[in-house]
Order: structure tokens, then C-alpha cells, then sequence
């Protein structure tokens, strides 16, 4: 039996609602949960022992934690991985550089202004080194490494909140670009290099569930979770438990080497075969 400790922001949410069927494909996998708010997760620190502790503000704070997750802190200790879910690696920042700038050796979009492949690249680097450092961290006393997976990358359909919502703006000139992918790649190779400089692993968004270069596909941000409940209304940036499922078998796949004892046939792979 491998023990697998997932913390982090609301879009634990997702797996935490995947958690049953996910144990009926791999049973051989036992999942333990802690999910708190976005600043409580970044902000929160691990001690040499593994437990982690996030910095409750209010009563408010410390009754939903406790109401969420049974207590106001986890211990990893008695876990074999630790898998933390909901930092994005300032790939906004990068979508709003360039919603401005083409890359001067690269695809020209009509951009205003241009700069050099170099520059972005350093800029890029800056930035991820940055995130990385933050992200990783709060959890440096405990000494083990740990996988990190992304908060979902945003559905498709939040351009539909249109140019007055920021990153509906931001992203939407985003995906227009027709270096879009090569961004995103390059991005997403600078983020696994800087987690690996620190002995930490990236668990990568399955392609199956994107419909664009750094876009979730819309189907999955419908009854989208949250830790207290699914959301009253989709906001684009929050998945259900068929996302949760979907990267919760990846890491079982990918970073764990297990094979499915049983196959879901209404998981991300039998649909998009």
C-alpha cells in the first residue's frame, strides 16, 4: 500500500470528490487530504517532522479549517508521497507580458511591441526561479522531496467573462497567439527544471483534458468543486471530480509506476480515445 498525502489550495476539492473512484481503480493507494484556502496554503509551513501548519488568522479561518479537514494542521510523516496542489508558476505574468510583445525571433501577432527571445527567456527564468523558491520553501525543513502539481490551468470558456475580467483578457489574446504552444512548453520546461534543482517533481496536466495551450477544457469546470462543496456557479478556474480522477490516475501512472486494477470507462482516457 502506497500512502499519498495531498495538501493544498481549494482545488483539492477536485480530488478529494475523485478520491472513491479513484480507490476502486488503484486500491493499492490510500489518499489522506488537507485542503485550506489559497493564501492559508501558500503561506502555510511544514516543520522538520512534516506536519504542516497554515497560519490561521481569525476564528473564522480556524473553523473551517477544522470543519474541512479535522484539525488545524496534517503530519506527512506517515505518508510515502506528498503530493501539493494549487501554485501556478506566474504563468499569468508571462501571458501579460506578452499581451503586448511579439518575440522578436519568433512568430509575429501584430503585437505593439517586440521583444528579444533572450529577454523574455531571462525574464522567464527570473520569474520561475521566483515562484519555485516560494512555492518550495515552506516545506525545506521537512527535507523529503514532493510532486507538485498545478492549480488547474483555466477552462477555455473563461473568455466568456469577457475583457472587463483580467484573465479573461490576458488569456484570451493569449490563445490567440500561434506561438502559443512553444510558449507554454517553454515555460513548463523552466518550471520542471527549477523543482528539480530543489529534488521536487512537476505532475504535469494531462493533454487529454486540454483544449488549448495552458486551457482546461470547458466540460470540466462544470459542477466544479470546492472544499466545502461544489460551486454555485462555474468559474472557469475550479474542476470537478472528473479532473480530479484524471490527475490523480496520472500520478498514479507516471509517478508512482502502477497499472489499474479496474478500468473506469468514464475516465479522460476513454473519452478522448
Amino acid at each position: 500500500m502506497t500512502r499519498v498525502l495531498i495538501i493544498g489550495s481549494s482545488h483539492v476539492g477536485a480530488y478529494k470528490n475523485a478520491a472513491e473512484r479513484f480507490g476502486a481503480i488503484y486500491p493499492q493507494v490510500e489518499l489522506g487530504f488537507f485542503g485550506v484556502r489559497g493564501p492559508l496554503f501558500l503561506t502555510g509551513k511544514m516543520d522538520a517532522s512534516g506536519v504542516f501548519t497554515p497560519p490561521l488568522r481569525d476564528d473564522k479561518d480556524r473553523d473551517f479549517v477544522a470543519a474541512t479537514n479535522g484539525g488545524h494542521s496534517v503530519d506527512a510523516s506517515g505518508y510515502d508521497e506528498l503530493l501539493l496542489v494549487g501554485h501556478r508558476f506566474d504563468f499569468n505574468a508571462v501571458a501579460a507580458l506578452l499581451e503586448h510583445h511579439d518575440i522578436l525571433e519568433g512568430a509575429r501577432t501584430g503585437r505593439p511591441h517586440v521583444i528579444s527571445r533572450r529577454f523574455f527567456e531571462e525574464v522567464l527564468a527570473r520569474a520561475i526561479t521566483t515562484a519555485v523558491d516560494q512555492a518550495t520553501a515552506p516545506i525545506a525543513p521537512y527535507g523529503r522531496p514532493a510532486t507538485y502539481a498545478m492549480a488547474p490551468y483555466p477552462a477555455r470558456s473563461i473568455t466568456e467573462r469577457g475583457e472587463g475580467y483580467e484573465l479573461s483578457r490576458l488569456l484570451g489574446a493569449f490563445w490567440q497567439r500561434s506561438d502559443a504552444s512553444e510558449i507554454v512548453e517553454l515555460w513548463l520546461g523552466a518550471v520542471k527544471e527549477a523543482l528539480a534543482a530543489k529534488g521536487h517533481k512537476l505532475l504535469e496536466q494531462p493533454t487529454a483534458l486540454n483544449a488549448a495551450p495552458y486551457a482546461t477544457r470547458a466540460e470540466y469546470a462544470a459542477r466544479a468543486a470546492a472544499l466545502d462543496g461544489a460551486l454555485v456557479k462555474t468559474d472557469h478556474r475550479h474542476m470537478n471530480a472528473d479532473y480530479g480522477l484524471a490527475m490523480l490516475c496520472t500520478f498514479a501512472e507516471t509517478h508512482l509506476g502502477l497499472n489499474p486494477q479496474v478500468v473506469d470507462h468514464n475516465t479522460y482516457e476513454e473519452r478522448s480515445a
